[in-house]
């Protein structure tokens, strides 16, 4: 959060009528979830997504692309060999590719589950736990689980610059990924107060408003190639410019802004 630079993207989904309404998902994601249609949702979401990312993910190894996949599905018959299989077809890294669990959904087998993200780590796939601070699970179960990162969620990040109580669970949460050596993401992160609360605390990862709203794939690739033009403006324009001491600000950024 320190640099602005963008180092992957969360696929979601949205739902876009013939007559261009957008149905958010909310409506839809939990009617798929309780038919039991968000497994095959989910293989077609990261598979377009996948085709469409191909470019961005072979040129930039360091790329993320992260999907979220529900506890039931995690532990579902066959979910390791058919992951392994759409990203493999898309001729991707499987280490580009991370799995976010959510945590607003109860983990009835967690041992199925520890299972399951061990296997997927050893593979190279990299594992988030979704919603942390507002779900179901406590900090035992995160540990338990194995994951390599946490996502605090919009509600703690909302609250970080107004009640002393989020900023003091975000920094245990934060000690705590140390502890287990896991990585921290801060979500829905919308004004430069929160990014700087944020920083303070120690999260060195956000995504949100601040950078973008959801974009549609064109759009969103124009915004990596506008983000990456800046950035090669602004490291000549610093090569050419004698040093100076600057105060602490986001680099490359104005406060507040989107796309």
């Amino acid at each position: 959060m320190r640099s602005g630079e963008i180092r992957g993207g969360e696929v979601l989904a949205r739902w876009i009528r013939t007559d261009g309404t957008v149905i958010p998902p909310m409506n839809f994601i939990p009617l798929a979830e309780s038919s039991g249609r968000i497994e095959a949702l989910t293989w077609l979401i990261l598979g377009t997504a996948l085709e469409e990312m191909y470019p961005r993910l072979r040129e930039d190894k360091l790329f993320k692309l992260s999907v979220n996949v529900t506890p039931r599905h995690l532990v579902s018959d066959g979910f390791v060999e058919t992951l392994r299989r759409v990203v493999a077809a898309a001729k991707v890294s499987v280490r580009q590719i991370m799995l976010e669990v959510t945590e607003r959904s109860e983990l009835s087998d967690l041992d199925g589950a520890a299972a399951v993200v061990k296997e997927l780590r050893e593979l190279g796939f990299r594992v988030a736990m979704d919603d942390v601070g507002v779900g179901h699970s406590g900090l035992s179960q995160i540990k338990r689980l194995g994951v390599n990162t946490i996502k605090i969620d919009k509600f703690l990040v909302d609250g970080i610059t107004e009640d002393d109580s989020a900023a003091t669970i975000v920094q245990m949460l934060v000690h705590l990924a140390h502890d287990l050596a896991m990585t921290v993401i801060a979500e829905g992160i919308e004004t430069f107060e929160q990014l700087k609360a944020l920083i303070a605390c120690g999260v060195e990862e956000g995504q949100g408003y601040f950078v973008s709203p959801p974009l549609p794939f064109a759009k969103f690739d124009e915004l990596l190639k506008a983000r990456s033009s800046r950035a090669t403006a602004k490291s000549r324009a610093s090569s050419a410019a004698p040093l100076q001491c600057r105060s602490l600000n986001w680099p490359g950024f104005d406060p507040g802004y989107s796309s």
